[in-house]
């Protein structure tokens, strides 16, 4: 009985670690995770991104998701100037159960944008991304039926399980495509798509292994300038993997105060079709903006739980020395 237990809390565990991949409410704020493609297209030398998720502490921290990136063009010397090639570095950290389920990711990727037009304000770009994963599941982390004592799970266990290592590494590959165009200097609009898993790793520590489910991301956006100080920025995210699907969109004004440091103030809200609405504040000076998120669940849906919370802390740095150097217009997100 107790090895038929343990066998269904491990296919639960795959189950729901694998429906879908990690994603974040500020997608926008993600680039590297959303699509390969985006690598390289800001506005700059070189970008850093940091964010973090939780999604449920009060259920033995249920999901915490971090990732670190840096992305940033490169050759400038041997490219054409209409055009830009780059490169970027992504590290995410996927813990369920509170650190019972590990997943530890680093992405590299390359993208080369091309201009379709003598002014640069039309473009395509090309991403690749090559992914290494690190799955552990740490068992003695867990508890078993075994161990339930009148004061809680306080007695050791006879579960073998504790004398195995449950790890497991992979490589995967992922590919997109991403439009930019203009029409004037107070308009930027975009559009991209992409696909996750093209060798469709098998996943999991028991026999039967199963397939990583293909991902399936089309996302989008404009940025508008609505006079010198204020101007609004739209996007969207669609995402499919296996029998899971979700649909994000929204937008945020923005107001620059004009101060020594450029700072400027962002408020907007974003919805998790029939889930959640996200509402969004963000603060940018000398190149950074930082931004929060905590998503509200809707009615009939899990997430209306009081017990379902999940919040997002988002950090992007751009360096902009050599950004006159490019003359391709850039997604503002």
């Amino acid at each position: 009985m107790r090895k038929v237990n343990l066998i269904i809390i491990l296919l639960l565990i795959r189950w729901y670690s694998y429906a879908q991949d990690p994603h974040f409410s500020q997608f926008f704020a993600s680039p590297l995770t959303i699509n390969p493609a985006n690598t390289g297209n800001f506005s700059g030398s070189l970008r850093a991104a940091l964010n973090s998720r939780t999604q449920m502490p009060e259920f033995n921290n249920a999901y915490a998701t971090k990732t670190l990136s840096l992305d940033a063009p490169i050759l400038k010397k041997y490219i054409k100037d209409d055009d830009k090639l780059s490169v970027g570095l992504l590290i995410l950290s996927d813990q369920s159960g509170n650190k019972l389920l590990n997943d530890n990711n680093i992405a590299a990727s390359v993208s080369y944008s091309k201009a379709l037009d003598e002014n640069a304000n039309h473009s395509i770009a090309v991403g690749f991304q090559v992914n290494y994963s690190m799955y552990r599941f740490d068992p003695l982390k867990a508890n078993f039926e075994d161990q339930l004592r009148a004061g809680g799970f306080t007695g050791s266990t006879a579960e073998l399980i504790l004398g195995n290592n449950f790890t497991k590494n992979t490589t995967d590959i992922n590919a997109g495509l991403l439009y930019t165009g203009s029409t004037s200097d107070n308009n930027i609009f975009y559009l991209g798509a992409s696909y996750y898993h093209f060798a469709k790793p098998t996943v999991g520590f028991i026999t039967p292994t199963y397939f990583t489910n293909s991902r399936i991301n089309m996302h989008g956006g404009a940025y508008f300038s609505l006079s010198n100080a204020a101007s609004l920025h739209t996007s969207f995210q669609y995402q499919k993997q296996g029998l899971t699907n979700e649909l994000i969109i929204g937008g945020a004004f923005s107001y620059y105060l004009g101060t020594e440091n450029g700072l400027e103030l962002y408020a907007g809200l974003w919805s998790r079709i029939k889930e959640s609405m996200i509402p969004y504040v963000g603060l940018e000076w000398n190149h950074i903006r930082a931004g929060f998120t905590y998503d509200v669940g809707g009615t009939n849906t899990i997430s209306s739980s009081a017990s379902y919370q999940a919040s997002e802390i988002s950090l992007i740095y751009i360096l902009d020395t050599k950004s006159k150097a490019f003359k391709l217009k850039c997604p503002k997100f």
